[in-house]
This record gives C-alpha cells, sequence and structure tokens, in this order.
C-alpha cells in the first residue's frame, strides 16, 4: 500500500481550476513584481477570460487582491513546487494560455529557451507570455533578440522592441481631496541602489530650514533610514514593509508620491532598460509624484501631470510646490494624470490582446 502510494504521488499533481476560455497566470518571484498580478489580471478580465491565479499562499493573505470583486477569478493557492510540477506535467491544452509575470525567475538573463524547460515538452509554446522587468541582460546577450517579450513600458535600450503593456490596476481606489497637512509618500525598499534616502533627507532639512513644517513623509518598505537626525524624526513616519491591503490605504491617504532618483548609472536603468512599481502606484491611485525631470517624459510624466524638478539641488523646491498647491491645482493635475493612464490602459490592452491573439510574432 505504501509503495502504491508513492507511486501515485510521482505521477499525480494538483491542478489549477480550469474553465471554460481559461488564462493561467503566475507570478515566481517571492518577493518582488506582485503589483504587477492584479493589473494583468484586470486585462485578461477585460478580453474576456476566466483568469485562474497561482500564488503562493501566503502571498494571498497579505492582500494583493484585497479590493477585487470580479467573479471571474480563480485563486488557486499553491507552493511553488506544486505549481512548477503542474507546469511540467500538464501539456496545457485545456488553456488559452499563460502568463509569466516575471520570467527572470526561470532563465539566467541571456537564453529565454531556459524558460521553457519548466513546462511540459508538449506545451505549445505559442500560449506561454512572458514579461521581463529588466532587459538589458537579455538584449546585450542576444544578437537577435525576440520582439515578443512583455515589458512594463517601451524600453530605450539598444533599439530593443517589446510589447509594452503596463499593468496599474489594483482594484476599488478612492480619490481624496488634498490633506491641509501635505502627505508625501515612499515606497520600496530602501537602498541607494533604488532610491536616495539621502536626497529625501536633505530636502526634509531645507523645509524646515525654511520654517515649513506642514508634511509628513510616510515611508513604505523593507530597510530603514540610518542617521535620521532628531529634528526631523517627527516628520517621518518609517512604516516598514507592509501587506498590500494596508499598503493600498496608505497610499490612497497620501497627497503625492515621492521618486528620488539619482544622475548615476544604477538609477539611469529607470529611463532605459528597466521600470519602477512605484510608477504603476502613481498611475493606479493617481497620486501626482515628485521626480527628476530627465526620469519623467519616457514615463508618461509632464508638468501638467506630476512635479519635475531639474536637479537634486531642486528637490526641496518641489515639495515646497506641491505643500503650496491649491485644492483646485490639485484636483487638475490628478484629472491631466487620469487622462494619461486611460490612454496607457487602452493601448496596453489593444498590445497585449494583438499578442495573445498571434498580430505580434517573434519575427
Amino acid at each position: 500500500m505504501i509503495a502504491f502510494k508513492k507511486l501515485k504521488n510521482l505521477f499525480s499533481y494538483k491542478k489549477p481550476i480550469i474553465k471554460e476560455n481559461t488564462f493561467l497566470l503566475w507570478e515566481p518571484c517571492s518577493h518582488s513584481h506582485a503589483e504587477t498580478v492584479p493589473g494583468f489580471t484586470k486585462y485578461l478580465l477585460d478580453l474576456g477570460y476566466h483568469v485562474s491565479i497561482l500564488i503562493n499562499h501566503k502571498r494571498y493573505k497579505e492582500g494583493l487582491f484585497c479590493r477585487f470583486d470580479n467573479q471571474n477569478i480563480s485563486y488557486n493557492k499553491l507552493s511553488k513546487k506544486q505549481i512548477r510540477k503542474y507546469f511540467k506535467k500538464d501539456s496545457l491544452e485545456n488553456v488559452e494560455g499563460v502568463l509569466i509575470t516575471t520570467v527572470g525567475k526561470l532563465y539566467d538573463g541571456k537564453n529565454l529557451n531556459q524558460a521553457y524547460e519548466f513546462f511540459h515538452e508538449q506545451a505549445n509554446k505559442n500560449k506561454l507570455f512572458f514579461i521581463e522587468h529588466e532587459i538589458d541582460s537579455y538584449i546585450d546577450n542576444n544578437s537577435n533578440p525576440r520582439n515578443d517579450i512583455i515589458t512594463l513600458r517601451a524600453m530605450d535600450y539598444k533599439n530593443a522592441t517589446t510589447v509594452p503593456v503596463n499593468p496599474h490596476y489594483f482594484g476599488k481606489v478612492k480619490l481624496n481631496y488634498k490633506n491641509e497637512l501635505t502627505k508625501f509618500i515612499t515606497i520600496g525598499a530602501l537602498s541607494e541602489k533604488r532610491k536616495s534616502t539621502k536626497l529625501l533627507i536633505n530636502a526634509a532639512k531645507e523645509l524646515l530650514d525654511n520654517d515649513i513644517t506642514n508634511f509628513k513623509i510616510t515611508v513604505i518598505g523593507k530597510g530603514n533610514i540610518k542617521y535620521l537626525p532628531a529634528q526631523l524624526q517627527s516628520f517621518f513616519d518609517i512604516k516598514g514593509r507592509l501587506d498590500f491591503n494596508q499598503m493600498y490605504d496608505q497610499i490612497e491617504k497620501a497627497d503625492f508620491i515621492l521618486s528620488a532618483y539619482e544622475d548615476n548609472p544604477e538609477h539611469r536603468k529607470y529611463i532605459t532598460s528597466k521600470t519602477s512599481g512605484t510608477f504603476q502606484l502613481v498611475y493606479g491611485f493617481l497620486k501626482p509624484i515628485i521626480i527628476r525631470e530627465n526620469f519623467a517624459a519616457i514615463n508618461g510624466f509632464n508638468p501638467t501631470n506630476a512635479i519635475l524638478y531639474l536637479q537634486d539641488s531642486q528637490y526641496s523646491d518641489a515639495m515646497i510646490r506641491a505643500i503650496n498647491m491649491s485644492a483646485k491645482e490639485y484636483r487638475q493635475i490628478q484629472l491631466n494624470l487620469e487622462q494619461y493612464t486611460n490612454k496607457l490602459y487602452l493601448n496596453s490592452k489593444i498590445n497585449l490582446q494583438k499578442l495573445i491573439k498571434g498580430y505580434i510574432t517573434n519575427e
């Protein structure tokens, strides 16, 4: 009997919920990029698919879909081992497609064929769609790169051709009036590789030096700000890492989202070969961003829908403009941002539809 059970376990595997016209969606990265999953789900729903999501139980409990109420979604709480076993053993004949939202976890960044090795040998490759968040390694190592890889925006890197699809839907969002005490928020791991915490601290200090105190900076993400001066501590609310439900609530309460990019090689990747989850939150929650001018245009920001500054020394001036902005001006900048995101959504949906229907191929 024991031998029979072992043999049965060897050949059996847990299957996700499959209905008519089902598209599978899996985020294989356990640390990043989960914020893209609701947006990609929304596109597939709008294209008429039943979306069956493969998700880790812990990530599901963090509230990634807490603002969704769509009935055409199935949540399959599976371990990474169970998911990999399913893809390796199932030929996927009864699904319309599979969307992998971080293909970088399935290959070495060079040879994309490695990603297909995670699937059954008879699986139709035309049903497999991959999202790459950092395109530079793949482009650098392929003289004839594919042009059917999905990226979150058009890439400005060595003439790379990709399929831009930007996921920025998180569910129902409440738009608030501008607070009397201006609330800034920054989201993401606290590291100089991602943003300059020094820039934030110096800007806050300059505000205080100019007797400007009607502001608060909420910081969400792993890590901490080292050496935060005592006089600034009451102006910073360091939340640490939050679950998605809590993070969404904090963003909703904020007035402006802060970025803190400097003109260095690591940060310049955000305008060439990669993008930031912060931008998806700006689009989805319609929170104007404060951003350095040379990082703005390629990500859809301009003086009518964001607050731009030219160089680091002007960062505090940009924050002052945000603080002094009237409720009417704030509402207008939100409307301008909404106009852009509506176009972004429509173009992204069309691009994804063309890719799924085979109008965009690796030719």
